[in-house]
């Protein structure tokens, strides 16, 4: 039993680092895409909902002491995902390959919606975030601010989770099945 919690600690570390690691990679090239739940996935299939919580906190936690204080107001974004993420794949949701991009598109939906109404209001559209870029594009265009960082954000955060999703897959099925994750 304790060495299961041991390599449960070590993976949430890990991912914890990962999520990190990518959202740094996103600030600095402008990225209009995040890659900063990779992690936050792989530890809610595996460990459930409120792992993925936790470790989407911690993530972003060290991302705003390090390196982009935006990231504050964005743990509300990484609660949500945790939290649908592990409930989602513990009730079968991503299963089959059809699914998958429902259930995709629920949690970066949510997540969106979440995260727009802080890009939008709080920072008037403009974050560390390369969507920016598109939200000032569809502002020009006379959209208006909300509605383009609502537009941006969801669009954005469908992209980012799909491949985050896909990845993640991957990842699991080649980590050693001799690694046991029961909680």
């Amino acid at each position: 039993m304790k060495k299961n919690n041991t390599s449960k600690l070590v993976l949430i570390s890990l991912c914890v680092g990962v999520n990190v690691i990518g959202a740094l990679i996103a600030v600095a090239l402008k990225l209009p895409i995040f890659l900063d739940t990779i992690g936050t996935f792989i530890v809610a299939f595996l460990f459930g909902p409120m792992a993925g919580v936790i470790t989407g906190i911690l993530s972003y936690s060290i991302t705003t002491l390090t390196f982009d204080p935006y990231a504050l107001y964005f743990i509300p974004s990484q609660i949500i995902v945790g939290f649908l993420a592990g409930v989602l794949y513990r009730k079968g949701a991503f299963k089959k390959k059809a699914i998958m991009p429902f259930s995709t598109l629920l949690i970066a939906s949510c997540s969106a919606f979440v995260a727009a109404i802080a890009s939008a209001f709080v920072f008037g559209g403009i974050t560390s975030s390369g969507n920016s870029i598109i939200v000032m594009y569809l502002n020009s265009l006379g959209l208006g601010l909300v509605p383009s960082v609502f537009i941006t954000q969801i669009l954005t955060e469908f992209i980012d989770k799909m491949i985050i999703v896909l990845l993640v897959f991957n990842v699991i099925k080649v980590m050693p099945k001799n690694f046991n994750f029961q909680n």
